[in-house]
């Protein structure tokens, strides 16, 4: 959501408005948001009658036509112009004859002014600070960044120095590089490997990929930006089971080591079961594991105006995942993406950490960790600011994680993720929006978990003792609200 950047007159006798579902483009959960369409601009705002817009889509030059990907009925992908860095906008309609009349209303919008994206961009080499205007000599993709954030430029005259280490973050992002870091050695844990330990490759790690031959049936079940995830029969189980699948090449080879050595060593009744893996054809790696038929805590609180967890189930979600999470911060690893995504459950109400995706394996030349990973929303500041960070970034996502089944979603879900990033670290995580309606059991443990102070953030081990935990249901208390989430989802009417 931008404070300044836009005016209510851009879309005031607006061409088209309406009620529409959009895909998150983080979190791929989908939120109804009131739509206004004027000229050559698509604005979208949290609820009707909001003051700012949550963002606003280009149409100068983008596309639109029916979604073949994401398979929902009266859905159009929507790819914007340059303005916004031709993002893909998944959008759904409530009847075919309203996804096509906003269809139409966009394509309009679209002739305004087709006009081409910068090529052969090149980062300047030097950036200023100017009290009066904010930065300049930025390069361009930040700038656009920036103008797309929703930070004002208020905002970044007076916190210029935390807007800019934001700006370096975001462009790394996706760039991650480990950085040495000092660190200590618990002498009740495991003893830390040696990185020549875990010096393998990845045909060391998997099976004969003969061994595909025992699954059959496969049935596509979920798609992520790692891969895709399929239901198959395993003919030696006699059952069904999950198989993961996901490209291999010289860019994510070294992270899938990682997460399968993790996978493979990890035996807890609160992290999904590795059974076995192997490489298809040279380029593709198949990881079959235990199937969690609940499907992911994110399908339960996307019915959040149905279907709501109380405080018993809340606790039963937050001790298992405490349990894992001890677990894995002993064999000193760290997951990096603790999320509702990666919290799976299944049909008898266990709940279970997933997708190693992220994880990092502590080393005796590597105690600490720099790397730039994870999902915004859900990241310890720590983490954001660049500093060396241990496992405790675990806890602070669990306790977003804990706002999430309070509170519907994640803080600042409603802003870009450049200006989410900015307000948790120098704003902060905000308090429960209702606390009088929680006990002090809950809104302690939410507190503990999202100290800002590293040192006095407790580990997992510590937290497993905390009084909120003792609230936990058992886990067949918590199949209703599995069963009444999924039935909610088929009775939508879009």
């Amino acid at each position: 959501m931008s404070t300044t950047t836009f005016d209510p007159s851009q879309w005031s006798n607006a061409d088209k408005e309406g009620e529409l579902k959009k895909q998150g483009h983080v979190v791929k959960s989908w939120k109804l948001r009131w739509f206004v369409l004027k000229n050559d601009k698509l604005f979208y705002f949290k609820k009707k009658g909001d003051k700012q817009p949550i963002d606003a889509i280009c149409l100068d030059g983008s596309s639109v036509r029916v979604d073949t990907k994401v398979k929902r009925s009266n859905c159009f992908e929507l790819v914007s112009g340059f303005g916004t860095g031709g993002k893909t906008f998944y959008i759904q309609a409530t009847t075919k004859a309203s996804m096509d009349e906003w269809m139409a209303s966009i394509k309009k919008g679209s002739e305004f002014c087709l006009v081409g994206a910068p090529t052969n961009v090149t980062h300047q080499l030097h950036v200023d600070f100017n009290s009066e205007t904010g930065f300049v000599n930025l390069p361009s993709e930040w700038e656009t960044i920036l103008k797309a954030s929703g930070i004002s430029k208020e905002e970044v005259v007076n916190n210029h120095e935390e807007v800019y280490e934001l700006l370096k973050f975001t462009d790394n992002m996706y760039k991650p590089k480990e950085l040495p870091g000092a660190g200590t050695q618990a002498e009740d844990k495991p003893v830390l490997p040696s990185a020549q330990e875990l010096n393998v490759s990845l045909r060391d790690l998997v099976s004969d990929p003969i061994r595909r031959d025992g699954y059959t049936d496969f049935v596509k079940i979920g798609e992520g930006a790692a891969g895709e995830v399929y239901l198959a029969n395993s003919k030696e189980r006699g059952g069904k089971v999950a198989v993961k699948k996901m490209p291999v090449n010289s860019e994510n080879v070294k992270l899938l080591c990682t997460e399968i050595v993790i996978m493979k060593e990890s035996t807890h009744d609160n992290i999904v079961e590795y059974i076995d893996s192997f490489i298809v054809d040279n380029n593709q790696l198949w990881v079959v594991m235990e199937l969690m038929d609940g499907g992911c805590l994110t399908d339960v609180l996307e019915q959040f105006d149905n279907v709501r967890l109380n405080e018993g189930q809340i606790a039963h979600v937050c001790l298992s995942t405490l349990r894992a999470l001890t677990y894995i911060h002993k064999h000193h690893r760290i997951h990096r993406d603790i999320k509702s995504d990666n919290i799976l459950l299944n049909s008898r109400g266990d709940v279970k950490i997933a997708d190693f995706g992220y994880a990092a394996q502590l080393t005796q030349e590597q105690q600490k960790r720099h790397t730039v990973v994870g999902t915004p929303y859900w990241m310890a500041p720590e983490l954001i600011r660049g500093h060396d960070y241990g496992t405790k970034v675990d806890i602070w996502s669990l306790g977003i994680m804990l706002m999430e089944m309070v509170e519907g979603e994640p803080p600042y879900m409603e802003f870009p993720p450049l200006r989410a990033l900015f307000l948790i670290t120098t704003k902060g995580i905000p308090p429960l929006q209702s606390p009088s309606e929680w006990s002090q059991e809950l809104l302690s443990f939410y507190s503990d978990c999202l100290e800002k102070d590293v040192e006095k953030r407790p580990e997992a081990a510590d937290l497993l003792s905390h009084p909120f935990l003792q609230l936990a249901c058992q886990p067949e208390e918590f199949v209703p609200v599995i069963r009444a989430a999924r039935e909610s989802a088929a009775q939508e009417t879009y």
